[in-house]
């Protein structure tokens, strides 16, 4: 396997039972149609997750400037945003599933990007020079702290407790300061960054458009956007945490950082 086979192309399906299906065996799905507001979007992640649902909070929503989101204020819709995962404000405790319903796209640009960070697993362990990495991102405790938020000191490559790896791709990811090899561990981090970087340059890109919605196992798959043209382009954002989750915050929830904010 290589980096460029760990890009993901979502199928567009309108049966939920099979969405359900495709989502834990892909890790992504596009499902059509669905009312793309705040409250039809959360509708929908109800029907979809049912009595697995632990936590399902208010939307947000996502254009160009953002809302609440502190760490997108200097993201601009002529900019590439990275393949990362969403909620990494609330420290290891992050949303293991994210939705993103589209209310209006962008006629020209607006691509959505997905990596399988299972598969950028695979390919560094695949890599005799590289399979260092592979085991180190399971073993060794970085600072994965969002500025101002939630702590973490954990590995980037993490298991639930019930078989279930989270993998992270964060905007701060660096060493931890009692790290006894920050040298390394930046090195390990550099490289589980390109890794990703060059998988997303050669990962299918794709639309959303009115009426769908994009479900992404927010433990397993990256996310990203190639630059858009038209301001008005917007989306709900909305993040889950079902029973397969580490665990749910102990604070108040959003779709975004507003309560993430790390108190006293």
């Amino acid at each position: 396997m290589n980096f460029e086979s760990c890009g993901v192309l979502p199928r567009v399906l309108n049966d939920l039972a099979a969405a359900k299906t495709e989502l834990a065996t892909s890790g992504a799905v596009i499902f059509e149609p669905i009312d793309c507001t705040e409250a039809g979007t959360r509708a929908f992640a109800q029907e979809l997750f049912g009595d697995r649902l632990r936590a399902l909070p208010d939307g947000a929503r996502v254009f160009e400037g953002g809302e609440h989101d502190i760490t997108r204020v200097q993201a601009t819709n002529l900019k590439t945003t990275p393949c990362h995962t969403d909620g990494f404000a609330y420290g290891d405790l992050y949303p293991d599933f994210m939705l993103l319903s589209c209310a209006q796209e962008s006629e020209i640009g607006g691509e959505s990007i997905l990596v399988d960070g299972y598969k950028v697993l695979e390919a560094l362990a695949a890599d005799a020079e590289l399979s260092w990495a592979a085991k180190a991102l399971r073993e060794r405790e970085i600072d994965q702290t969002e500025t101002g938020m939630q702590t973490s000191l954990s590995p980037i490559c993490m298991d639930n407790g019930s078989g279930r790896t989270m993998v992270r791709r964060t905007l701060e990811q660096r060493p931890a300061e009692t790290s006894a090899d920050q040298e390394k561990d930046q090195k390990m981090i550099d490289l589980w960054h390109k890794s990703i970087d060059r998988a997303s340059r050669s990962a299918p890109q794709f639309k959303l458009l009115p009426g769908q919605v994009v479900i992404v196992d927010n433990y397993r798959i990256m996310h990203g956007r190639s630059p858009y043209e038209d301001l008005n382009r917007m989306l709900w954002r909305v993040w889950v945490w079902t029973e397969d989750c580490l665990n749910v915050p102990d604070m108040p929830l959003a779709s975004d950082t507003r309560y993430a904010a790390a108190r006293g």
